[in-house]
């Protein structure tokens, strides 16, 4: 029987070479006849490999020989798995002879093509005997010697996991990223997981979580579940693996970084599964943040309310009592009824909504409104400012979330307790309108027996806390007046057998005395006070009142002081005595503004200043007073002017009129002769005042008070000062620099007077629309000055005294006062042209005149003599031909109508150079002579 297989087998492997079929083991046995599969079949492994061997003794061809060895080392290693396999604890030994095969193999054909499959199952036989070091050095040679090996890619996987194993991570990724690029997809997938692990173990955590990712890529569906068999057990360790990787960088924030996980539909299972792990580890504010991100990244998601339901279990598991109840807040913003979740979620979505909203609601309104009475116990103390402002705020929350409640659920069957909850936390925030309105809807509406009356006289005292309230708002009061009676009467005819009922209708009968129908009124009050003589005494105070508003409202002021006045009498010291005297002021006030429209001026101030003693301590009473020293300002009265004001500066720097206070007196002073308190004053303004303006003409005022009051060097000062900082008032700054000009002048500065001559000149030359008579009349003044600045220095040196260095200089000098005179004649204002024009002709006069007193030079002969007094009366003669036509020109202005000084003195110097023509006397003949 062995004999006939061993040559069955002999045919067999001689047909394989003869006919060219495959040389690998494979081959051979895909290309086995039934009957030797068969034969096969019934023998073990030592007996298999006995027949190849004896095979092998009768084979001398090489390639033959090759694959029974092959065979015979396929056939130890099947022995070794079988071994191996029945086991209960797998030993080692079993794979020995396999591997010496093997290794025979490697070593008698080195150079076969088949040897990449001898060193993989080499290799997996070192490693199932557990000589690591040999299997890695087995693939390390396979994938070098053979990279094309259909194999190759699992051999790096193995590689892989052989360096993870050693913790030589670097080396394990280079082999599991080669592995990736397998065409079998569950060795890629394993690959990339691996090779996930082994950048996470390198710390490259943004690439282990593209390599994770990549792996839940391959295996999720868009529901978020594996997508085969294969793919279910990597999943949970695979989304596990992707948590660690982002706790290491920073958890959820880092999830939109991830190439691999965005805009994944099962994107959630990694939120999902990154905030459990948090959970589980105790880091509550981590796993609540991780959910957090996720409602924030997709708001509209249909699993977003659970992420913030898990969000709100983390924090309550921690116990963050804060953050438990902010997350319900935003819970209730972002799903509750009307937001936009709502609008685009299905019925039974929100169903689901509806579980989770209506005990958030309960626990948020019911948490405010705990805080907020919490915090009014604590900050009853008026001066704790903060607390309060805590409390109205918590009460606001409280409100709304009652609110919300309400309108989210209308039907629910605790809507009467949850309304009247709504409505104490309105009252308890001085929201009193608002508390009305939900007693009365408990009270009229729901008809809740346990709330009904009760409610109802709730909403009574609600409303007469808000007309009380609105006390010092007149048309709000009325309004609330006006529910309070409607309050007031429904809750009487609703529950007439309640023991209150008479009280509350006798309330109402006073509110309708309060109500602001003002004859009416006034007929009811003064009935009331005329039929009841003894008539409660805060009844009294209360009808006055009533007849003192409306007396007020009607605009009979005077009837409105005589009520309050009245009311007043009755009212002991305190606030409510202080309130009706400031209203007694403000009808004082408006009685005195009627006097000044019908022009009573001095009545109305005397009117004005009673407030003072009417309500010292009046919120209007500085403004009267004020207004009170104004009209007397007006009127010219000038002390007791300066005496209300003085008093008002003296006790009320704080007040909002204060910066009027100064700028008035100071103008009293000024008015009244007291100029130096003026100055003293305006310095002030100029140095403290808060309006430019103020300030500007402050300065200006000062400067003129201190030049009136002989000061003319503080004066000048001042002017110099306004002069440096402002440009306008355009007037203001000409006038400036004309007092700073004369100053200079009357303290022999000339250099400077002359600087600001200058400046008038170019003020005026620049001034554009701005320019006016003043200024230009001040230009014409300043040319004139410096006209005679010059006419000065020509008239300093006597022409014989020096002639050769005399004569031009002289010269000069009279052509630029020529020439400033001529500048001011040129203003066109007579005033200058005739005084221009006679300096101008004196100047020519003097020099004609110093011209001919020159003395006839020593040594001179007789005839040089006569040529020198020649040439000097050449020169004198045209000068005073021209003195003699501008003094001409000047008395040509009489014969136009005009008449001055300069006119008259122009007549008498002509009169001296042409006493033939100007210096005649008319004969005067007397009526009688004529008489013969």
């Amino acid at each position: 029987m062995k004999y006939w297989i061993s040559l069955s087998l002999l045919a067999l492997l001689s047909g394989c070479s003869l006919f060219g079929g495959n040389n690998t083991i494979g081959g051979l046995k895909s290309s086995q006849p039934e009957q030797s599969d068969l034969d096969f079949a019934n023998l073990d492994h030592q007996q298999v490999r006995q027949e190849y061997q004896e095979l092998l003794d009768l084979v001398d061809d090489q390639f033959l020989k090759e694959q029974i060895e092959r065979r015979i080392a396929g056939v130890s290693m099947a022995g070794g798995d079988q071994q191996q396999g029945s086991q209960a604890r797998p030993q080692r030994g079993y794979y020995r002879e396999a591997i010496n095969s093997y290794i025979d193999i490697l070593e008698k054909y080195p150079n076969s093509p088949d040897n990449a499959e001898v060193l993989y199952q080499l290799s997996k036989a070192y490693e199932m005997e557990g000589e690591i070091n040999n299997t890695e050095a087995m693939l390390k040679r396979l994938i070098t010697l053979h990279p094309d090996y259909s194999g190759v890619a699992e051999a790096h996987f193995r590689l892989g996991d052989i360096r993870f194993s050693h913790q030589d991570y670097r080396q394990a990724e280079v082999h599991y990223r080669a592995s990736t690029r397998t065409e079998s997809p569950q060795l890629s997938l394993n690959a990339h997981y691996m090779l996930g692990w082994a950048l996470y173990k390198r710390g490259l955590f943004d690439d282990a979580l593209e390599s994770f990712a990549l792996v839940l890529n391959r295996i999720m569906d868009s529901d978020g579940s594996a997508t085969d068999q294969q793919g279910k057990p990597m999943l949970p360790d695979t989304l596990h693996s992707i948590s660690l990787a982002l706790v290491n960088i920073g958890g959820a924030d880092k999830i939109d970084d991830v190439r691999g996980l965005r805009h994944k539909d099962w994107i959630w299972q990694v939120y999902e599964n990154l905030g459990a792990y948090y959970l589980e580890k105790n880091r509550y504010a981590d796993s609540a943040a991780t959910y957090r991100h996720f409602v924030r990244r997709f708001p509209l998601d249909r699993r977003a309310p659970d992420m913030q339901n898990r969000l709100i279990a983390a924090y309550t598991k921690g116990a963050f009592a804060r953050d438990v109840l902010l997350a319900k807040q935003d819970y209730v913003q972002a799903y509750g009824i009307g937001s936009a979740y709502w609008q685009q979620a299905d019925a039974p979505q929100q169903q689901i909504l509806r579980a989770s909203l209506q005990p958030y609601l309960r626990e948020l309104a019911a948490h405010y409104h705990a805080q907020a009475q919490q915090q009014t116990k604590l900050g009853s103390d008026q001066r704790d400012r903060d607390l309060q402002k805590k409390a109205r705020q918590s009460y606001q929350d409280a409100t709304g979330y009652y609110a919300l409640y309400l309108s989210s659920f209308p039907d629910s069957s605790d809507r009467a307790q949850q309304r009247f909850l709504k409505a104490e936390a309105h009252f308890e925030a001085g929201q009193f309108s608002a508390a009305a309105a939900d007693y009365e809807q408990v009270s009229y509406q729901y008809q809740d027996t346990k709330f009904n009356n009760r409610a109802g006289y709730a909403a009574i005292i609600a409303w007469q806390q808000r007309v009380t309230e609105l006390e010092k708002k007149p048309a709000e009061k009325s309004a609330a007046q006006e529910q309070a009676v409607a309050s007031m009467l429904r809750f009487a005819a609703a529950y007439d057998s309640d023991e209150r009922s008479p009280a509350v209708l006798t309330n109402a009968a006073s509110y309708l005395f309060s109500l602001n129908r003002y004859q009416q009124a006034i007929d009811i009050a003064d009935e009331l006070l005329q039929s009841k003589q003894k008539l409660d005494k805060k009844l009294q105070q209360t009808a006055y009142g009533i007849m003192a508003h409306s007396y007020f409202q009607l605009q009979n002021y005077a009837a409105a002081e005589t009520h309050y006045d009245r009311q007043r009498q009755l009212t002991p010291a305190g606030p409510e005595y202080t309130d009706i005297s400031n209203r007694m002021a403000i009808a004082v006030f408006k009685k005195a503004e009627g006097l000044i429209a019908a022009g009573q001026k001095p009545a109305a101030a005397t009117e004005l200043l009673r407030i003072k003693q009417i309500a010292p301590g009046s919120s209007i009473r500085v403004a009267a007073q004020y207004d009170a020293a104004v009209l007397l300002l007006g009127n010219q009265q000038w002390q007791p002017a300066i005496s209300e004001l003085e008093e008002l500066r003296r006790h009320y720097p704080q007040h909002e009129l204060a910066a009027e206070f100064p700028r008035k007196l100071a103008f009293g002073y000024e008015q009244a002769g007291r100029l130096k308190d003026a100055a003293a004053l305006y310095l002030y303004l100029y140095r403290n005042d808060q309006d430019e303006t103020v300030k500007r003409d402050a300065l200006f005022a000062t400067a003129g008070l201190h030049e009136k009051t002989g000061r003319a060097a503080e004066a000048l000062e001042f002017y110099k000062t306004w002069a440096r900082n402002y440009e306008q008032p355009f007037d203001n700054r000409m006038e400036a620099r004309y007092r700073i000009a004369v100053i200079y002048d009357q303290q022999q500065d000339m250099a400077r007077k002359l600087f600001w001559l200058r400046r008038i000149m170019e003020g005026d030359a620049t001034a554009g629309p701005q320019r006016s008579d003043r200024s230009q009349w001040l230009a014409a003044w300043a040319a004139n000055e410096y006209g005679d600045y010059f006419a000065k220095e020509f008239s300093s040196r006597r022409l014989a005294s020096n002639l050769e260095r005399n004569l031009p200089w002289k010269q000069q000098m009279l052509q630029d006062a020529v020439s400033r005179y001529q500048q001011a004649a040129d203003y066109g204002l007579l005033e200058f042209t005739t005084r221009s024009s006679f300096r101008i002709a004196s100047l020519y006069q003097q020099f004609a005149a110093e011209l001919r007193g020159l003395p006839v030079p020593a040594g001179l002969s007789e005839q040089d003599a006569a040529t020198f007094r020649s040439i000097i009366a050449d020169q004198a003669t045209p000068m005073q031909e021209l003195a003699v036509a501008v003094y001409s020109s000047n008395i040509e202005q009489a014969w136009q109508g005009h008449y001055n000084e300069w006119i008259s003195n122009s007549y008498q110097q002509l009169a001296q150079l042409q006493p033939a023509r100007f210096n005649k006397h008319e004969q005067q003949k007397r009526y009688g002579d004529e008489i013969r």
